[in-house]
């Protein structure tokens, strides 16, 4: 599934971060500290070009950064 973020309402976007939220807070963790720069552009980068089941076991594995 593929959000459409440009046309999406606030409330469309919450409801979508709150089910991240309650089904894999390690992958929540991951974007909210990437939106308050604590994961670089870059870090994503590598974790896109990851296989699928190296980004499960990274995501899996992901602890909050300072």
């Amino acid at each position: 599934m593929t959000l459409d973020l440009d046309n999406m309402t606030q409330a469309e976007f919450d409801e979508v971060m709150a089910e991240i939220k309650s089904r894999n807070p390690n992958l929540f963790q991951f974007i909210a500290d990437f939106l308050d720069r604590k994961v670089t552009p870059e870090e994503v980068d590598d974790f896109l070009k990851m296989e699928r089941t190296e980004q499960v076991d990274y995501i899996k594995n992901y602890q909050a950064r300072a």
